[in-house]
């Protein structure tokens, strides 16, 4: 074959572009032989899209819905319209998009997507053309310092009367403390749970998960349909602690953890009319006959929340009648402010999709098996502070980074969510 290699090559190895930035890259073409074709065109597409279907009987009723961002093409070589002989070799095309900073962070879930990517193709006269498919990431950040209430911890109580099989067996109260409300994946989220159980059962167990709540809309495609908006409310859960918490009859337990928040896309989706993305903080003790529950609201972002360092002691703060011997010149300035490292990116923690589509064939190649990937910053818990990472060489060439070690105390992460068809 002519073509021995055609491939999409982004300037940022990972393909991941922040809004207002430009997506660049080069476009790769190497031939044996010289080849005949009109022109080699780059197509780059942003949507979202939201499918659902409800069955009642024999019947089904799809709710659709779609949000068009980027539909631009540029010709990379030729015309279009008259054939010509591109020689053989190998040749690098390149490319620029500029990302409007309005559009949606990439998203992917079970019932719709926010997705980003480029399709080039080769125009051949007279033969099948030949595309070639790369997603890429976009980031729309969502800085925590903007938000008032990123920095507040979150609080919630709930008691319960626990019925037993004949009688009343007493009460459980259940407090769930979070020492803050916004976070940034690789941050670790501390959480504190104090169950005070005056009933004659036992509690045996906790379960303490973070929940991705994903809200799509969609509209029917019914003749009957009254042209209002519908919503579908899909879940995904992973893991903070789930085992063993013994809790005996008119006792007290306590626990505390803390656990890295996985690779996400930010609350919210700004940008995004289709989609909105939020989290929770949900936790249940096992205790029979108890439906006893607390679940609370954080916020997931880009940008963590800035700390601030300590300022120095105010000259009224030195006792006046003490001599002061100046040891040093003043400083004519202030020191920077602290900084935050930047961040590495890790895949979306719930795994690769399929993009291949209804628009491409089988002369359709390119990295089909995908997953955005999201700002992830390492905690340092010795400094209390983000920790610049050392970047090492992935199977596929692309930059990976080694997942953060647990602190002490800290329970195992799971390697995969475990999903929740609520």
């Amino acid at each position: 074959m002519k073509l021995d290699e055609f491939e999409i090559r982004f300037d940022n190895p990972r393909g991941v572009f922040c809004t207002g930035d430009n997506v660049s890259g080069h476009v790769v073409v190497k031939l044996t032989k010289p080849m005949k074709m009109r022109s080699i065109q780059l197509y780059f597409e942003g949507r979202a899209k939201s499918h659902w279907e409800v069955k009642q009987g024999r019947s089904k009723t799809d709710y659709r819905a779609t949000e068009n961002y980027i539909n631009h093409t540029v010709t990379l070589y030729g015309t279009g319209q008259n054939s010509v002989e591109h020689p053989s070799g190998f040749h690098s095309y390149p490319f620029s998009l500029h990302l409007n900073p309005s559009l949606p962070s990439s998203f992917e879930g079970r019932r719709g997507y926010v997705r980003y990517f480029c399709k080039a193709t080769i125009n051949r006269p007279w033969k099948f053309d030949e595309h070639t498919k790369r997603a890429f990431t976009v980031i729309h950040h969502l800085d925590l310092n903007t938000d008032p209430t990123a920095g507040m911890p979150v609080w919630g109580e709930q008691e319960e009367t626990v019925e037993g099989c004949c009688c009343s067996s007493g009460k459980i109260q259940a407090r769930m403390t979070l020492n803050k409300t916004g976070y940034v994946p690789g941050e670790p989220l501390n959480f504190t749970v104090d169950i005070i159980n005056e009933s004659d059962s036992e509690v045996t167990g906790l379960e303490v998960e973070l929940r991705q709540i994903v809200k799509y809309t969609g509209y029917s495609d019914s003749i009957f349909s009254s042209g209002h908006p519908k919503f579908h409310v899909k879940i995904d859960n992973y893991p903070l602690f789930t085992g063993h918490f013994f809790v005996k009859r008119h006792s007290e337990g306590h626990l505390s953890r803390s656990v890295c928040i996985p690779a996400l896309p930010p609350s919210r989706l700004d940008g995004c009319g289709i989609i909105d993305v939020s989290y929770m903080v949900y936790m249940q003790p096992q205790l029979r006959w108890s439906s006893l529950k607390i679940e609370k609201e954080i916020i997931v972002g880009t940008i963590p929340l800035q700390i601030p360092l300590s300022s120095p002691p105010s000259f009224s703060d030195i006792a006046m009648d003490l001599p002061i011997s100046p040891t040093a010149p003043p400083l004519d300035a202030e020191p920077p402010p602290y900084q935050e490292p930047p961040p590495t990116y890790e895949e979306s923690v719930f795994g690769r999709v399929e993009i291949r589509d209804e628009n491409d064939d089988v002369h359709t190649d390119g990295h089909m098996s995908w997953a955005p990937s999201y700002p992830y910053y390492h905690w340092d818990p010795s400094t209390r502070h983000f920790q610049m990472i050392a970047t090492t060489q992935g199977p596929a060439g692309d930059v990976g980074y080694p997942y953060p070690p647990a602190t002490p105390g800290d329970t195992d992460l799971p390697s995969c969510p475990r999903y929740n068809q609520l």
